[in-house]
């Protein structure tokens, strides 16, 4: 998430955005607090959860390939909301695989959430990633535009 892109950002790039992106994700396991954030998710989640992440997503993958969000299409008008809940340091290196092979909305403690809207705060500085960038931290209101970018293609 936002700690990673952070930590990207401040990296040299000598070995390309894959590599970068990985050896960041690993420091920032290492280093990293869970979260306490309260997230709402139109009507159907509103709850205070601790979190290693939380991502919405448009499409299926985010950082060199992480298949977090298996079931997001660009085009279906929604947000795919995957919370990676309260794993301890152990289970986040063992189940590292799963977030690139599709299976990590197998685990218990990966639930996921389909909406328009979603809200997210926290007491805690809880850095946000928007598209491999980190732009801010929360509080943060997310709202779906559905088919607001046109697209012409030729024929």
């Amino acid at each position: 998430g936002g700690e990673v892109d952070e930590r990207v950002n401040r990296s040299t790039k000598i070995f390309g955005g894959f590599i970068s992106f990985i050896w960041s994700t690993l420091i920032s396991i290492l280093i990293y607090n869970k979260k306490r954030i309260h997230l709402t998710v139109d009507n159907c989640f509103d709850q205070s959860v601790m979190i290693w992440n939380v991502v919405v997503a448009n499409g299926q993958y985010h950082g060199g390939g992480m298949w977090v969000a298996p079931r997001a299409a660009v085009d279906d008008g929604l947000f795919h909301v995957t919370i990676i809940g309260d794993f301890s340091l152990a289970e986040v290196f063992w189940n590292l695989p799963k977030l690139y092979n599709g299976k990590l909305l197998q685990l218990k403690k990966v639930k996921t959430f389909v909406g328009k809207r979603i809200e997210a705060s926290s007491d805690q500085q809880v850095l946000l990633d928007v598209d491999g960038e980190q732009p801010g931290q929360l509080p943060a209101i997310i709202d779906i535009v559905p088919k607001a970018v046109r697209f012409i293609i030729p024929k």
